[in-house]
C-alpha cells in the first residue's frame, strides 16, 4: 500500500499533467504574486525545500 499519494500511479500521472507541470512558472497562477515579495536574487544560491518538480527553485 501506497504511504505517499504521489505514489500511488494515478496520482502521480495526474499531478504531471497540471499547467505548472507542464510549464513550470509560466503555469504557476501564483507566481506573479510571489516573484513581486521576492528581493534581487541573482547571484544568489538558493535551496528549494518545497514538493513538486522544483520550478520555484529554477
Amino acid at each position: 500500500m501506497a504511504q505517499n499519494i504521489y505514489d500511488q500511479p494515478d496520482f502521480y500521472e495526474g499531478y504531471g499533467q497540471l499547467p505548472r507541470s507542464l510549464y513550470g512558472l509560466d503555469g504557476a497562477a501564483e507566481w506573479a504574486s510571489i516573484r513581486a515579495l521576492l528581493p534581487d536574487l541573482k547571484g544568489k544560491k538558493i535551496i528549494d525545500l518545497g514538493c513538486g518538480f522544483g520550478w520555484f527553485c529554477r
